[in-house]
């Protein structure tokens, strides 16, 4: 009687383990038989929109800076890449956590917004009591004067849409991208008061 219980332990449990192997190939196959299918399909599922930016570590070896330069370069790019993200998210640029480029171009091709101090500078974000231009009011520098230059502004945009595409197309790095959404939105400016 002992063998007949060991033989049908046998093949149960053979079975089991043919179910469980099984199972695991069916649900493993891909990444077994295909290793870059994995890779694949997590870059197809990516947003297609999405911009792609290189690392800060990547970005300073570009501007050529150097073991000594490289910790200062790095803390400056962090706090510029830190000031992009949050005027690209205020303005509903972000998505997932990526810059989405076709959410720029959807606000552009929506319209204006007449609420923004970019259309009509009688409105503003930053403080309703300035009324126009923060730095304006502030320093009483004339609005279309690039502050940390004294260069007048020469491009015109009507909404935060147009200036990120216009400083997304010029910038190389964060530092460049912060300089130019600095240089055309006066509501991002802050004038130290």
């Amino acid at each position: 009687m002992g063998k007949r219980e060991n033989i049908i332990a046998a093949g149960l449990s053979g079975a089991v383990l043919l179910a469980v192997v099984a199972l695991f190939l069916g649900t493993h196959y891909r990444a077994l038989l295909h290793p870059g299918a994995a890779a694949t399909n997590a870059v197809a599922e990516e947003n297609p929109y999405a911009l792609h930016i290189p690392t800060i570590d990547d970005m300073c070896k570009t501007v050529g800076a150097t073991s000594d330069t490289l910790a200062s370069c790095k803390n400056e790019e962090s706090a510029a890449a830190e000031f992009v993200i949050a005027w690209m998210g205020l303005h509903g640029f972000v998505a997932n956590g990526d810059i989405d480029i076709s959410l720029i171009q959807l606000a552009e091709d929506l319209g204006t917004d007449a609420a923004s101090p970019l259309i009509n500078p009688d409105v503003s974000l930053a403080d309703p009591s300035l009324g126009g231009d923060p730095n304006a009011a502030a320093t009483g520098a004339e609005p279309n004067i690039d502050p940390a230059t004294g260069i007048p502004i020469t491009e015109s945009f009507e909404s935060p849409a147009q200036i990120a595409k216009f400083c997304l197309g010029d910038s190389m790095d964060w530092l460049q991208l912060h300089d130019c959404i600095s240089r055309y939105d006066p509501s991002s400016r802050f004038s130290g008061y």
